[in-house]
């Protein structure tokens, strides 16, 4: 004889759900906003040294000071997309049909990737983007908000900061802080040594490629320092377009380009990894590689790049927890 099984779901428990699946659904929609809101909040923590600086040693406004940080910063991104960038996408695809070029040469690459088009491919695909009046205005419009997020960051900062503990009870308060004050030296660090270590690496690279007389070295150099700023995967994707265009020339330029590569990657891992970050995204590789795996899956390239410091500040979360 069969029994009859009841199940009593509480109307709290409804409530959690329905909660919890909002939640969700936000998240999913709001993604691109809570991204920028992310990284923008990763970017104040590692400009916000240089504020107060100017503030309490210059006696600058903050508002002035945070003002000439951003401009500080925007200058700069400002001459690379006037000066470098259309002479960047005037020769980026003449490395692309090299490259299409270098792949149909080789007996031993497989037929699959030797009918790839990449040139053609690449081509229909940036007309695409630069044609596309509501892409265009799309990355306008959330690089101006991302400029502005950081800006009122670094001015309101502890005000919000002192709003933010304001809601914290006062017995968990003081750890609260701590707890932030870790996170966000934690961010800091890693986008200063992030676009340090990917200035040094195009700096590097475009050098090594001028002496071997690589055709195309300043393009091939941006590329690799572009793609180095992602962590683990991105070296070695910038590495590609170079390596092949070194084969095409011949096997011993080939080799001494995959070389320079090599050596560099050992130089940044073995030197200026430690040097820059200071043991602050102290990671165990294989997790720093799954943390970059899922931020890609979730979030593409952004993901990509926050994984790596939000995966080192989850011992810091969970020290926190585990010392309450």
């Amino acid at each position: 004889m069969t029994q009859k099984v009841d199940f009593n779901i509480s109307l709290k428990t409804i409530y959690t759900l329905l909660i919890v699946a909002v939640l969700i659904l936000l998240v999913l929609k709001l993604s691109v906003i809570i991204i920028l809101l992310v990284t923008a909040l990763m970017c104040a923590a590692a400009l916000n040294p240089i504020v107060e600086w100017l503030h309490n040693k210059w006696h600058f406004n903050l508002n002035l000071a945070a003002a000439l940080v951003i401009i500080g910063l925007v200058l700069p991104l400002i001459f690379v997309l006037v000066s470098i960038v259309p002479s960047f996408v005037d020769q980026l695809p003449k490395i692309m049909d090299a490259v299409s070029r270098a792949l149909n040469s080789y007996s031993f690459i497989p037929s699959e990737i030797k009918n790839l088009n990449i040139s053609q491919y690449f081509q229909n695909n940036t007309s695409y983007i630069l044609t596309s009046t509501s892409l265009v205005s799309d990355f306008f419009f959330q690089t101006i908000t991302f400029i502005f997020m950081i800006f009122y960051m670094l001015v309101d900062g502890k005000r919000l900061h002192r709003i933010f503990l304001d809601l914290i009870p006062l017995r968990s308060r003081k750890k609260i802080e701590t707890l932030l004050a870790e996170l966000g030296k934690i961010s800091g660090q890693y986008i200063r040594g992030n676009l340090l270590i990917s200035l040094i690496c195009t700096v590097i690279i475009f050098a090594g490629l001028l002496i071997m007389n690589v055709p195309y070295a300043f393009p091939l150099a941006i590329f690799s320092g572009i793609f180095d700023l992602l962590p683990l995967v991105g070296s070695t994707i910038g590495a590609t377009p170079a390596v092949i265009i070194g084969f095409m020339l011949s096997p011993i330029k080939g080799l001494l380009v995959l070389l320079l590569f090599i050596v560099y990657q050992a130089f940044e891992n073995n030197i200026l990894l430690p040097l820059v970050y200071k043991q602050v995204l102290n990671l165990v590789p294989f997790l720093s590689f799954i943390a970059v795996i899922i931020g890609s899956m979730l979030f593409g390239i952004a993901g990509a790049f926050l994984a790596l410091p939000i995966a080192a500040g989850i011992p810091t979360v969970m020290n926190y927890f585990k010392s309450r």
